[in-house]
């Protein structure tokens, strides 16, 4: 029996074709599922450039602050960073019509791009050419805002700029050595402002020089241009977080002799770390205190949480309260005296020299600056732990420490007795940012009297030359230290506080503006 077969042609083509459809299907499914995804990637990647662009722009005037310290004084004035290209320099746009601001693109595109505006500070409209405090707000900051955009994206960074500065550290110096002005005859006081206004390794043996005894207590970052020197066990810093800045023989610290230098190091040390360079005067605040609190001569006040008692250098009093600016200035219409090492009180000729004494309690951020000395005649403590003082003398400020005499015999004065006046303070407290610009913060008369306890000091201590507080290991006169770092001081200042002559600028905060300036 024969098999007849079917003809099967063209079912071979039709299944191809079937299958054909559905590939095609898929595919175009696969299409659709992620065109959106493209975009968003898109979308995404031109939103991390953008950020990118104003992080760029940031950077860009950080390292133009670093060329030119006083790069922000010029305002949007500032030269173009290559021919044809103009700087991407602007006051601040309120966001109203057309964008006047200009762009730079990042190297070799003109997309993405970056821009940088000025943001004034308070009192002001805009940044004024040579006028810093058109840019700087009274507690020192300097503030950006900073744009990238990408393909229509933009993003904004508001930046908080601050200049490397004195109160970063619970104690600066620039030399380790007595200041020549305390030394106790005239001859030597020459003779130390020829030989020991030097560093270490090039000043003499035979210039006096002050320690860091056991007990010592340095609680916070620390400075010194020069180098240290230690007898014992001080304590320094208060976590790996505080940074001890040494100079000059290695490893930054030498050894009192006669006893072990054995320094307890719980910050850590930096070594060499460079200089950080004084500015010679105070006489900027002079530009920014309201004349009401502008005060001639010896001047004394008592604070009293927002006002404060004011004796006049002729006597007169009178109540007042906080200036609106925060800023206290004492002038010299003359000054004669200098500083005494056996220190009475009121020193010969003081009424004509821009002296200010000053206690109590502040309850609001104020800065009281001198002409020559500041002087601290009992506790100096803040309100809430939120207020910042600021203490800045051209010379000296002092602790207050009266003294008097027990003339054992008038034939020998080897059997004579100093001993702590009446008055003299126990365990004082001073929460302050202490700045004394040519010479020293010192404890009058120091070297006299029994044990005072504590000088306490929370806040910041710089000086140009290390000033004594006290002698003997244990505190056999005056005070062993107890100086504590106001970590508030990193990121504000005291109003209208000193700078340093040239310091880097660095980011203090960093945040995005949502949303950005477009």
């Amino acid at each position: 029996m024969s098999l007849i077969t079917r003809c099967q042609r063209g079912f071979t083509t039709v299944t191809l074709m079937g299958v054909m459809s559905i590939g095609t299907l898929l595919v175009a499914g696969g299409f659709a599922a992620v065109n959106s995804d493209i975009s968003m990637s898109r979308d995404d990647q031109d939103h991390k450039q953008a950020y990118g662009a104003a992080e760029s722009g940031l950077q860009w005037y950080l390292s133009a602050l670093a060329r030119n310290n006083n790069y922000y004084l010029s305002c949007s004035n500032v030269p173009d960073p290559s021919p044809g290209q103009d700087a991407p320099v602007n006051n601040a746009w309120n966001g109203v019509g057309a964008d006047p601001r200009v762009w730079r693109g990042l190297p070799g595109a003109t997309d993405p791009a970056y821009t940088v505006e000025l943001l004034p500070a308070p009192g002001y409209s805009a940044c004024v050419p040579n006028d810093q405090w058109s840019v700087i707000d009274p507690s020192g900051n300097m503030h950006l805002r900073v744009s990238g955009r990408s393909r229509g994206e933009t993003r904004t960074i508001l930046a908080t700029l601050r200049r490397r500065n004195f109160i970063d550290f619970i104690y600066f110096t620039h030399f380790e050595t007595l200041d020549p002005l305390a030394y106790s005859s005239s001859f030597w006081r020459n003779w130390a402002s020829t030989n020991c206004n030097k560093f270490r390794s090039q000043r003499p043996g035979s210039c006096t020089e002050i320690q860091f005894a056991t007990d010592d207590e340095i609680l916070g970052p620390l400075h010194s241009n020069d180098s240290i020197m230690v007898c014992g066990t001080t304590t320094f810093g208060r976590t790996k977080k505080d940074a001890i800045e040494l100079n000059e023989q290695s490893p930054g610290y030498v050894d009192a002799g006669g006893c072990d230098a054995d320094p307890d190091f719980d910050g850590e040390p930096h070594y060499p770390s460079g200089q950080l360079e004084m500015p010679p005067s105070n006489l900027a605040l002079t530009d920014v205190v309201e004349d009401a609190y502008e005060f001639s001569g010896r001047t004394k006040i008592e604070l009293n949480g927002e006002q404060m008692t004011v004796t006049k250098s002729n006597g007169t009093q009178e109540t007042l309260d906080f200036p609106s600016n925060g800023v206290i200035y004492v002038k010299s219409p003359s000054c004669t005296s200098s500083y005494a090492y056996s220190q009475t009180y009121p020193s010969s000729g003081a009424s004509n020299c821009g002296d200010v004494w000053v206690h109590g309690e502040y309850s609001r951020d104020l800065t009281i600056a001198a002409d020559n000395d500041v002087i601290v005649d009992g506790d100096l403590e803040r309100t809430s732990d939120g207020l910042l003082l600021g203490l800045i003398a051209n010379n000296f400020v002092r602790v207050y420490h009266p003294i008097t005499w027990d003339y054992n015999d008038e034939e020998d004065d080897d059997d004579d007795v100093c001993l702590n006046g009446t008055g003299a303070l126990q365990d004082p407290e001073i929460h302050a940012a202490i700045l004394a610009l040519n010479h020293s913060f010192i404890v009058d008369n120091w070297y006299c009297g029994t044990k005072l306890g504590d000088l306490t000091v929370e806040g910041a201590i710089a000086q140009r030359y290390r000033g004594p507080v006290g002698t003997g290991g244990g505190g056999g006169t005056g005070y062993l230290k107890d100086y504590i770092y106001n970590d508030r001081l990193r990121y504000r200042e005291p109003p209208y506080f000193i700078n340093p002559v040239q310091s880097s600028w660095r980011v203090a905060r960093q945040t995005e503006q949502v949303p950005a300036v477009r």
